[in-house]
Parts: C-alpha cells; structure tokens; sequence
C-alpha cells in the first residue's frame, strides 16, 4: 500500500469513549494483521527501519536513481515514515535531488550505518532510503 501522506489524518486521532476500541487502535491493529506487511530492515544489523505500508511516490515514483557530486550513483526509495532512523547535521540545499527540499544525512539508529537522507520541504518530509542498505 502506497501513501502520500506523512502523517495520519486528524480524524484518526479523536478520542472513543472508554472500554470501545478507538478507530486509530482498530486502524493499528488491522495494519499489524495484515500478510502484505513486510518489514524493511537494515542490511547491516538487521534492525527494522520502516515497513512497505510507509513506501510513497516522490515525483511519481517510489524508486529513484541520482548520483552526488562525487559521481555515486544512489539508487533511492521514497518512505514517508523510518523510525528505525535517525537524522543529524544541518539541513542542506546543495546539490538537492528533490527540488524545494533540503536534506539530512539518515542513519540506523542501532548500528548508524548510512541508509540515506531524510528530505523537507516548508510543507511535508520523506526519507530517501539507499535500497542496497536495506533488506525485507
């Protein structure tokens, strides 16, 4: 499942009476029953850094090729959410791939190997993750 979004919308967030089952909780749990779910882990350590459900088009595609300054060809794909990350250094818009977006450098939060860059612009964020990094 592809989204577009970078965070649930606000009607999944009101609140249910106590003892009935929220409509975000009923939403969770489907998501964590569902077969088509695979995890998408860290090549390095095996951590889980996001899950397909979190995949979405960036430009109209999921998967990009770009290559840096240096001439490194990055083959890239697009995830609206990778809690398995984490991002530092200053955000940057030299040599963007997404224009309008500045980047960060992203790392596995439990090894810290490279997996790609998290990119924002003034509206929205998406992780750009390397799929040679990244294992199902």
């Amino acid at each position: 499942m592809q989204t577009t979004y970078p965070h649930p919308p606000c009607s999944l967030l009101k609140s249910a009476p106590p003892g009935s089952e929220s409509n975000l909780e009923a939403k969770l749990k489907a998501s964590l029953d569902d077969p088509k779910k695979k995890k998408v882990l860290c090549r390095t350590c095996g951590a889980e850094i996001t899950d397909n459900s979190f995949a979405t088009r960036v430009n109209n595609s999921h998967e990009h090729s770009f290559f840096n300054p240096h001439g490194y060809v990055f083959q890239i794909r697009c995830y609206s959410a990778a809690t398995g990350c984490r991002y530092s250094g200053k955000p940057s818009f030299e040599f963007t791939w997404f224009a309008g977006c500045s980047w960060q450098i992203a790392v596995c939060k439990a090894c810290l190997s490279h997996l790609g860059w998290r990119f924002q612009s003034d509206s929205t964020y998406f992780y750009g993750l390397i799929r040679d990094k990244l294992t199902e």
